[in-house]
């Protein structure tokens, strides 16, 4: 099979052919992050870097079976509170447009486009048009540690599970964390308060039985209602018993191998993750290929 991803990122879509045992003849990959092309280069020295997708027309590609791709969400998220609220039409979200085009040129059997299940319904309409199919609402708390509501929209055949596997927080914790990853005590009480102007998008709490879903913003150190956090019976000097999540719990929560990203540093380790699918939703829907 010649699978042409878009928006690849850390090749998630590779490892999730694996996953599903689908044989890849070739796997091309669209991408423009230095760091995660850096990712895929470590993990799969067959994919081959095709560039930015603004050049699709200079690609000299065989028959593709099937494109994949996720475009950013930044203007269709309603957890962006900086969004400019513009969908399809903004400067990251509106790059859906040229996943449309290189789909209307390679014409292949089988396509999986995937976006936040937070947008609003005049763009999930707009790309259900475009498309001609049904989105399905995969989230990833079927698979995994995390509450990460997703769309696909794909024609792979595929039935959402009714049944959840049974994955929780406890199971993808580390049980030796490096203290750099406890909170200092200030650090703890900002992200237990709200933000600015009582600003909240949930409950702060902590030690969930399911995480909230994995940014790639999370190297910030966002508010309890927003990012994971644990408290052991271990307390550091000089910090808290309340740590963040670790880089190799964050692969496990998006169900990656363990240390698929460990040539990056933190930050971008977090960033390249939260950037990623969760592979074992995408391995279930490429099931459907065979």
């Amino acid at each position: 099979m010649n699978i042409l991803s878009l928006f690849d990122g850390i090749s998630c879509g590779r490892v999730a052919t694996e996953r599903s045992n689908i044989k890849v003849t070739n796997y091309y990959a669209s991408e423009i992050n230095e760091k995660a092309i850096a990712v895929s280069k470590y993990n799969y020295s067959g994919i081959q870097h095709i560039g930015n997708i603004f050049d699709f027309e200079t690609w000299e590609l065989p028959k593709i079976d099937l494109i994949i791709g996720g475009s950013p969400c930044q203007n269709l998220s309603s957890s962006n509170v900086y969004g400019d609220g513009k969908g399809l039409n903004g400067e990251k979200s509106k790059l859906f447009w040229e996943y449309l085009k290189v789909l209307n040129k390679y014409k292949p059997k089988y396509f999986l486009f995937e976006n936040v299940g937070s947008m609003k319904n005049i763009d999930k309409d707009v790309i259900t048009r475009e498309l001609g199919v049904q989105p399905l609402k995969i989230n990833s708390q079927l698979f995994s540690a995390q509450k990460r509501n997703r769309l696909y929209w794909t024609n792979i055949p595929c039935e959402i599970p009714t049944e959840r596997k049974n994955i929780f927080m406890e199971d993808i914790s580390e049980t030796t964390v490096p203290d750099k990853y406890y909170l200092k005590q200030g650090t703890l009480n900002c992200i237990m308060s709200p933000a600015k102007k009582g600003w909240c998008s949930g409950k702060m709490e902590i030690n969930l039985e399911i995480g909230r879903p994995i940014t790639a913003s999370c190297w910030r150190i966002h508010r309890a209602d927003t990012d994971n956090y644990i408290s052991t019976k271990y307390c550091p000097d000089g910090r808290t018993n309340v740590r963040r999540l670790t880089p190799l719990e964050c692969e496990r929560m998006q169900t990656l191998p363990d240390n698929y990203t460990s040539i990056l540093k933190d930050k971008d380790r977090y960033e390249a993750i939260g950037n990623g699918w969760t592979v074992d939703a995408i391995a279930h829907i490429f099931k459907g290929l065979k």
